[in-house]
């Protein structure tokens, strides 16, 4: 699926991502596959989801 960052805190490592379907997932640091580790708001990534709003395997495009 892809999505929007809408928010990512580094020091508290999590944030969420809006879908492409409209609804918002959760994604904490372990799950963000960057070099980084880390995510920057308004960058559109990829990613696949999971029970309830988690998303799984994020990365840039």
């Amino acid at each position: 699926m892809l999505g929007k960052v809408e928010n990512y805190d580094p020091k508290k490592g999590y944030g969420f991502i809006r879908g492409d379907d409209g609804k918002k997932y959760f994604v904490p640091y372990c799950n963000v596959n960057t070099a980084s580790g880390s995510l920057s708001a308004g960058y559109t990534v990829e990613f696949n989801t999971g029970e309830g709003n988690r998303a799984f395997n994020v990365r840039y495009l």
